[in-house]
Formats: C-alpha cells, sequence, structure tokens
C-alpha cells in the first residue's frame, strides 16, 4: 500500500515541478487542486477485500477536492495487477474473478486541468467456496459426513464518535451438508493443517490448507475443493509401519507428523513450502522411536515459529521439536533448502527461567491449543510478527481442580527451544469438562462443562487474571465441540468486533456466537453472548447435523489468523 501511496504523492510533484518549469518565468502561480486526507484521500476504499470466487465486488471510493469541492473535472482510471482496464472510466467498477488468488486494484483520479493523478490500491482475496468456514463432521451409520456453513461479509452502518461509518460483519445464510462423497468411515475428529502464506506475494500460492479428517482411514482434503488429495497412510509410501494407527497430527508448511497408537511419532520435513505433499515419512519413529502421549497442533505463521510441541510418555514432560526448514524471504522460490532443515525434528527440552514447569509434570495435562500471539499496533495484529504460543488445560489427579496455562516458547541461535513467556492459573473444578476454544488476540479462552459455557481470560499484560466467568446461554444438550473465531477486523479504529464461538451439542444442534467483552481499568469486567446461527431466517434442515463427532472453524489462510480480511 505504501508504495502506491509514495506514487501517488511521487506523480503530484512531478506535476507541480513541470509546471513550474514551463510557466516562463511567470510568478502568478495559483494553488494546487489537492486531495483531501492524505493516506486516506479515499474513502470507502479499504486496504484489502476478501471474496468468493464468482462473488461481485463493487468499488465506490469517495474523495474531496481542496479546491474543486462540488463537482470536480476528473477522468476515471481503473487497474488490475498494474495493467489499465480500458473500458472502465467510471467512478464506480465492479470485480468478479472465478479464479482463486490475489488481485491488485487500482484507482487512479486524474485532474484534467492539471493533469495530476492521484492513486490509491486495495487487495481483493479471491477464495474458494470452502477456503473458510464452519467444518462439522459427523458420523451417519458409521459413514463420514462433511458440512460446512460458508460465512459472507454483510456491511451496515453504525454511529462512531458521532460520525455515521461503515462496518463490517459476518452472517450465516449458506449451509451445505453432505458434502464429500465417499468420505470415509468412522469419524473421529478434524484438524487444519496451515500451510505457507505467501505474505510477500511472490510465490503464486493458491492453495493456502488442508483439512485432515481423523477416521479409519486418515484423509487429506484440498482446502480448496475439499476433494481428497491423498489417504495419511500413502504418505509413508513403501514404508509403513506395521499396524500404522494415527492418533494425532501436527502438521506445518515444512513439516508434517503423525502420533502412532503405539506412542511414536512419524516426521517428514517438506522439501516444497507450496506443496503439501512434497515429503514421505518413514518407519522410524523420532529420537530413537521414543514413546509421547501427545502430540498437539501448531501454526508456524512466520519464521519466529520454529518449534513444534510434544508430551513424553516416560515422565510426563513438555519438549520442543525443531521446526526450521524455509524457503527465505522476499523470493519466488518455494523450495526449502535441505540445510535449512538439516536440524528439524530435534526434540528439545525447554529451557529458560520457566524450565521447571514443563519437565515431569504431576498434573494430567487434558488439552492443549494454538494460541500464537502478537501486541497490538495501532489497531492492526502484524501475523508477521506473531510468536509461537500455546494454551494448556492441566488437572490436579487428587483435586479435581483445574489450571490453565499460558506459555509462548522460541527457538534461539544455539537450535534449542526457550520458554519467554510463561503464567498459569488455578481456575477451580471443572465437572464435565468438554472441550476449550482459544481467542488469541482477546487472550480468552471458552471452556465447556457439561452444557455450560464458561469465560477465562489469561495472559501476563497486567490486565488479564483467571477466573471462569459463566455465560449466560442456555444450551438444550451436553456440548460436544467447541472453536473459536478471534474476528479482528485490519485496523479497525471503531469499537472492536466480537470474538465468534462456534457450539456443537450432543443432540445435534450448533450454534454461533458473539462473545463480548467489557473490561475495566483492573482487566475485569463484564462479557455477554449473543446468538448468531440459527436465526430466525435458517430453515429447519440446517439446524441440525446429526451425530456430530467433530467440529473446526477452518481458518483457510493464516492471516485471518490475526486480523481477518471481510
Amino acid at each position: 500500500m505504501k508504495r502506491v501511496w509514495i506514487y501517488a504523492v511521487v506523480a503530484a510533484l512531478a506535476g507541480f515541478v513541470s509546471g513550474c518549469l514551463d510557466d516562463d518565468n511567470n510568478y502568478d502561480y495559483k494553488q494546487i487542486n489537492d486531495m483531501e486526507g492524505a493516506r486516506d484521500n479515499f474513502q470507502n476504499f479499504k486496504d484489502s477485500y476478501s471474496v468468493v470466487e464468482g462473488e461481485e465486488l463493487t468499488f465506490a471510493p469517495a474523495f474531496t477536492f481542496t479546491i474543486d469541492t462540488v463537482a470536480p473535472d476528473v477522468s476515471y482510471e481503473w487497474y488490475m495487477d498494474h495493467k489499465l482496464l480500458p473500458d472502465e472510466t467510471k467512478p464506480t467498477y465492479t470485480f468478479k474473478s472465478d479464479k482463486c488468488g490475489t488481485y491488485e486494484i487500482t484507482i487512479a483520479v486524474v485532474d484534467n486541468k492539471t493533469g495530476v493523478r492521484f492513486a490509491k490500491s486495495t487487495y481483493v482475496q479471491v477464495r474458494s467456496l470452502f477456503q473458510r468456514g464452519w467444518t462439522i463432521l459427523s458420523d451417519e451409520n458409521g459413514r463420514s459426513v462433511l458440512h460446512f456453513i460458508v460465512p459472507a461479509t454483510h456491511t451496515y452502518q453504525m454511529v462512531h464518535e458521532g460520525k455515521v461509518v461503515n462496518r463490517d460483519s459476518l452472517v450465516y445464510h449458506q449451509v451445505m451438508h453432505d458434502i464429500v462423497p465417499e468420505l470415509g468411515e468412522e469419524p473421529v475428529g478434524l484438524m487444519e493443517n496451515l500451510g505457507y502464506m505467501d505474505y510477500d506475494r511472490l510465490c503464486n500460492v493458491a492453495l493456502f490448507d488442508e483439512l485432515v479428517v481423523q477416521q479409519k482411514q486418515w484423509a487429506e482434503l484440498n482446502g480448496n475443493t475439499l476433494q481428497r488429495e491423498v489417504y495419511t497412510y500413502q504418505e509413508f509410501r513403501d514404508d509403513l509401519p506395521e499396524g500404522f494407527s494415527p492418533v494425532e497430527a501436527c502438521m506445518t508448511f515444512s513439516m508434517k507428523a503423525v502420533r502412532d497408537a503405539n506412542g511414536r511419532i512419524y516426521w517428514a520435513n517438506k522439501t516444497d513450502v507450496s506443496d503439501f505433499h512434497s515429503s514421505f515419512y518413514t518407519s522410524v519413529g523420532l529420537n530413537d522411536n521414543m514413546s509421547f502421549s501427545h502430540l498437539f497442533e501448531a501454526y508456524r505463521l512466520n519464521g519466529s515459529s520454529s518449534c513444534v510441541l510434544a508430551l513424553t510418555e516416560e515422565d510426563n514432560s513438555f519438549v520442543g521439536i525443531l521446526d526450521l526448514g524455509t524457503n527465505g524471504t522476499y523470493t519466488e522460490s518455494t523450495v526449502i533448502p535441505e540445510v535449512s532443515m538439516s536440524e528439524s525434528g530435534k526434540m528439545c527440552p525447554i529451557e529458560g527461567e520457566y524450565a521447571n514447569n514443563f519437565s515431569n509434570i504431576e498434573k494430567e495435562v487434558v488439552d492443549v491449543l494454538p494460541a500464537n500471539w502478537v501486541a497490538e499496533s495501532f489497531g492492526f495484529f502484524d501475523v508477521t510478527s506473531a510468536e509461537p504460543a500455546w494454551v494448556a488445560l492441566l488437572k490436579d489427579k487428587d483435586s479435581e481442580q483445574y489450571e490453565l496455562r499460558f506459555f509462548i516458547l522460541a527457538v534461539n541461535t544455539a537450535k534449542t527451544v526457550k520458554c519467554s513467556d510463561y503464567c498459569e492459573y488455578s481456575i477451580g473444578a471443572i465437572s464435565d469438562y468438554r472441550g476449550m476454544a482459544v481467542f488469541n488476540n482477546r487472550c480468552y479462552v471458552v471452556i465447556a462443562d457439561g452444557n455450560q459455557l464458561y469465560y477465562c481470560q489469561y495472559g501476563n499484560d497486567g490486565t488479564n487474571r483467571g477466573e471462569l466467568i459463566k455465560l449466560d446461554v442456555t444450551l438444550p444438550a451436553k456440548v460436544k465441540a467447541l472453536s473459536g473465531l478471534d474476528l479482528q477486523g485490519e485496523g479497525s479504529s471503531i469499537a472492536p468486533h466480537r470474538g465468534q464461538l462456534g457450539v456443537a451439542l450432543e443432540d445435534g444442534s450448533f450454534y454461533i456466537f458473539g462473545i463480548g467483552e467489557l473490561k475495566n481499568a483492573d482487566g475485569m469486567g463484564t462479557v455477554d453472548c449473543k446468538q448468531l446461527f440459527p436465526d430466525e431466517n435458517t430453515p429447519e434442515k440446517d439446524k441440525n447435523f446429526g451425530k456430530i463427532v467433530d467440529m473446526i472453524y477452518k481458518i483457510g489462510r493464516g492471516e485471518d489468523y490475526m486480523s481477518f480480511a471481510f
């Protein structure tokens, strides 16, 4: 975006200078007809947009000149990926594409009196229908059935600080049932494999994630089409371990790992960041066939995220496993050089002043979820600077009391894993734990106890402290699964959006709630829960999904994990 603004400034200066050179020493200068608003000279024209394939998006930017404020004498030019669209000469332009990808759209307003151009660009991410949304896995007489709820952007007007402003929100009017024929049998769960983000848009990446369906025969689905790419066992090629039965997995753009029922973790270093299947496993488990009791999911959103997390079976200790492969930065190459991943797969104890909290843990590790974190800066959460972090829920085996932990891990130059931030809270008893959802930007979790939902803050920012707060919502059945979408608009200066919580119940129903926070100076305040789905317009057929096994919010692209592109 900055280079576009610089271009506009340079163009304006060039016009001014040329005017001075051609004035034949006439010093009767006139005031330049400038555009108000500096960098924000165009209103109703955001830095980025996100649409589904085939969806129309109409741009109607507004602007005001400093002199000709009512009826300026101007011409309009529209560009796509720096190429002029000769037929588009009106103040509005309707964009539509049937191909996934990211498109740069530029408007240039030309002052016909001076020839000066004022330009601004935006990026439009064209997603597939299934790239992001609520994904529900059900069991229909032993058959795996996948359902999908598609989010759509709805823009409305609201009053903020005395002004009427546009506000983006999500609505859910499209529910799709049984979308993958012959998916498999005996479903168990879902996991998303977030791939390479291509932040610099140099590698032309169009596929940003895959969906792993955990069932009798694990299947890995294309994140755009939800069609099967491979069965997980096929990634061993001709080296499949005897009796292979995967139970957990962790996958990033540079590695894939699965934990077998026998406790071994099988590891594969990828050779291409854009290819989800550029590697294969071997039948030798990590660390000389060491036994692990858990392998946890991890989001590798940038180069800082250089390890994944596991739990050893012998001494119940958290350990880091190095994940170092990268194609570098500011490059068009997607190849991962072998030298960059030479130590990937190495197991490391967690070091630093908090090391004792990770080894020989006496409590039962109940749940661990990714919670990558970065400090807010002027309304933005910069995903390229996000640190790898997790939230863990532990239980005292004797007292049945629960404890919530948050920690950040980093790999230093010596290729060891260190905990750089840590906090823990005793949160009391949970009689019937059913699941947890993490809201990583706002630093809170929602925990399900039977058919009740509880909110709990975490973090070390001086305002958060662990305390279970019961949400005022009545659920008709016990919770089966939870998932969260920490909905943060990009650089929004308006009041924050509600975090969105998906809740699947044992009776087959599914709800989406908006979680609203109001924090006091000491960090605690009020929290409320507003039902968003189903609403009064939802058909009965879209309110129940049978015997639900699992549910997740499918992020699609890691950028949305920090700052959501409406």
